[in-house]
């Protein structure tokens, strides 16, 4: 089993409250040994938003639980299906998958809900695939619903001015393992686009034709690299400290590198304007001052200045607004990506928490729910330059969501 890869059941099955207590050293072996008197504990993990990851061998098996807030939220252990099951399995994986080799099976039980993650392997890349407990194809997508905005739900209000039609993409690709995690994108010529993904310093270019990624452009080890834009010969590459990475386009050689003096911590977003400048927006508040705005720099040349301010409260008071049956309480706002739309001029501002979209002119002028089934972790955005969007959502670290592009066509044509 893979313990960074737990987070997605946390997000599948729990709400996730933003006053969460960490789970202290005592409450998770006493939560344990309950579970299993003698257990031996070999690996405590602190994950996002307070999720405890913690491995341990029970009777000579190895089990791994997700805690969050004292409370057991997942449960993964080592385990074989009944051989009849697992004859079903098999010969489902002779006819798609042969040649792969079966590296592991286990059981995952979370909110009631039990099934089989069973990885398959060829050539060292790994694939995981779900089935029922009497050997059926289980799509655990589906669960995202229980805990975020449903399409139906949405469907019911969605505006008929609606820019796009976000609940039916025009067209979609399932990207493979490598850009699991892919977090911003720009396009890069008529059907591709440049992608990053959080942990590896590298831009893929992926073309969407192709469907498959045509290069790799590596230009430092590991880090959290979040946005990336593309302007003339040159691509920068936005590092979530406020680090930028430039390249050469062609060759992709690494040409400089900057530490950007920021006020906030965390950053996401980053869009290249017509000039080549750079828009740089944070996804938190700065270190110091209202907590509620989530600015945005632009970079131009050797100065970084002021350009606009976000207000988190406004979008979550509009939200309320526009949404009133799907609003139960305040929504977070946490700028993932930014883009500005090539025929209106409009701002468009992703928000992977709370699957947001918001949308300003001089002033925010909408915010649109995007469902939970279809964008497990939203944090991509880009134009072509007819108006059509495309939306890219980083999979979770388990495998049981893959990350995805989507392209929806702009009504305003």
């Amino acid at each position: 089993m893979h313990t960074r890869h737990s987070i997605l059941l946390l997000s599948l099955f729990v709400n996730v409250a933003a006053t969460a207590q960490p789970v202290s050293e005592a409450t998770y072996a006493h939560i344990v040994h309950q579970r299993c008197p003698g257990a031996d504990i070999v690996l405590v993990q602190h994950a996002a938003y307070d999720l405890l990851e913690v491995d341990y061998f029970c009777q000579g098996k190895k089990v791994e639980l997700g805690i969050h807030n004292g409370v057991v939220v997942y449960e993964e252990r080592e385990g074989t299906p009944e051989s009849e099951v697992m004859d079903r399995i098999r010969k489902k994986l002779d006819k798609q998958y042969p040649g792969w080799l079966l590296d592991e099976t286990s059981l995952i039980t979370a909110k009631d809900s039990t099934f089989i993650k069973v990885e398959v392997v060829m050539d060292g890349v790994e694939h995981n695939l779900y089935y029922t407990t009497d050997g059926r194809k289980y799509d655990p997508r589906g669960l995202l619903a229980s805990e975020g905005w449903r399409a139906k739900d949405i469907a019911a209000t969605m505006p008929l001015d609606a820019p796009y039609d976000l609940l039916r993409p025009d067209s979609a690709w399932t990207l493979p393992p490598l850009l699991r995690e892919i977090s911003g994108i720009t396009m890069s010529g008529p059907h591709s686009v440049y992608c990053v993904q959080d942990e590896l310093g590298a831009v893929f270019e992926y073309d969407l034709k192709a469907d498959a990624i045509t290069r790799v452009l590596r230009f430092t080890d590991l880090g959290d690299f979040e946005g990336v834009a593309a302007h003339g010969d040159r691509i920068t590459v936005l590092r979530s400290d406020g680090k930028l990475f430039t390249l050469e386009r062609k060759s992709g050689a690494l040409i400089t590198e900057r530490q950007l003096s920021v006020p906030s911590l965390n950053y996401e977003g980053l869009f290249a304007l017509a000039d080549g400048s750079l828009l740089l927006a944070s996804k938190e508040a700065p270190v110091v001052g209202n907590p509620d705005l989530r600015p945005i720099h632009r970079i131009q040349g050797d100065g970084v200045s002021y350009h606009r301010e976000l207000d988190a409260s406004a979008v979550s008071a509009l939200f309320a607004k526009q949404w009133p049956a799907l609003a139960k309480g305040p929504v977070r706002f946490s700028p993932s990506a930014v883009a500005l739309h090539p025929r209106t001029g409009q701002l468009y501002v992703l928000s992977a928490d709370e699957r947001l979209l918001a949308i300003y002119g001089d002033a925010l002028e909408r915010v649109i729910p995007l469902p939970a089934a279809d964008f497990y972790k939203p944090e991509g955005l880009a134009f072509l330059p007819n108006g059509d969007l495309l939306i890219s959502s980083e999979g979770d670290k388990k495998g049981l969501v893959p990350a995805s592009i989507s392209l929806f066509r702009w009504k305003g044509k």
